[in-house]
């Protein structure tokens, strides 16, 4: 009995001085198969990227994480899109837009309400895009994170809609917001430039592609480096300046051909 008594004791003891409990093996598998979907999105392999976040989606679903799902059906909406499925992404956003028992948070439906706007925008289908972005708009007050994100977008939609002096106000006033951030700031400002080339400003274009160009290199986006330098090459033509426009069109070539052999987003 004393003896029985002795390893009881013994016992609490060593538990006293355990680590902490560990968390629900499928609360730690989704963590790892969360960190290695990012890692391999960020180095450019998207089918891992696919296939894990994929996985991580399962246990996420698996332990009830409402809000951790969410984001990961973003991020998979996010590889089809980099995929060039752009259909694919859409029925991504749409298992948490037309989800009927709003089980997502609303941040999620509005980071998926954002990013199927852009995707429909670069679709060319406006009145989706339009449908999208007022969703969102809906959710976003002036703190939300993707306000400037919004901003950018309209400005877009109203060049792609035939407003360009509209877009120009619109963009010009995000891009010089300290806080957009570049990604967003280099956006605001190629629209700005696709604006001026469609109103025939093609002065200001080149200077606004040639300031866009500059932050996309910091940013190292491939694929809008190569649309600057389409964008430098086209309004150098219509200024006379043909063997800039011709090097600037070499570059634009040389940039898209890497990033198409190197499956590069």
């Amino acid at each position: 009995m004393t003896k029985a008594i002795l390893f009881i004791l013994l016992g609490m003891l060593a538990s006293c001085g355990s680590t902490p409990p560990r968390l629900p093996q499928a609360m730690e598998q989704a963590q790892v198969a969360d960190k290695e979907a990012r890692r391999a999105l960020r180095s450019g392999d998207l089918l891992r990227a696919q296939h894990d976040f994929a996985k991580t989606l399962q246990l996420q679903q698996s332990f009830d994480d409402l809000a951790g799902a969410a984001t990961t059906i973003i991020n998979l909406a996010t590889v089809a899109h980099q995929l060039h499925d752009d259909e694919g992404a859409l029925i991504w956003l749409d298992k948490v837009l037309l989800e009927n028992a709003e089980i997502y948070p609303e941040e999620s439906r509005l980071a998926a309400n954002f990013r199927k706007a852009v995707i429909t925008a670069n679709l060319g289908r406006l009145p989706e895009a339009e449908a999208s972005l007022a969703e969102a708009i809906k959710m976003c007050d002036k703190k939300c994170s993707l306000h400037f994100g919004i901003d950018g977008l309209q400005a877009r939609l109203l060049l792609l809609k035939g407003d360009s002096q509209g877009a120009i106000t619109l963009a010009l006033t995000v891009s010089k917001e300290a806080e957009a951030g570049q990604d967003e700031q280099a956006n605001a400002l190629r629209t700005v430039a696709t604006a001026e080339e469609k109103l025939s400003r093609y002065a200001e274009a080149l200077q606004h592609y040639k300031s866009t160009l500059e932050i996309d290199k910091v940013l190292s986006l491939g694929i809008r480096i190569a649309e600057d330098l389409s964008g430098m090459a086209r309004v150098s033509k219509q200024l006379g300046r043909d063997q800039e426009a011709i090097a600037y069109s070499r570059r634009a070539k040389l940039a898209n051909e890497s990033l198409r052999q190197n499956n590069i987003p």
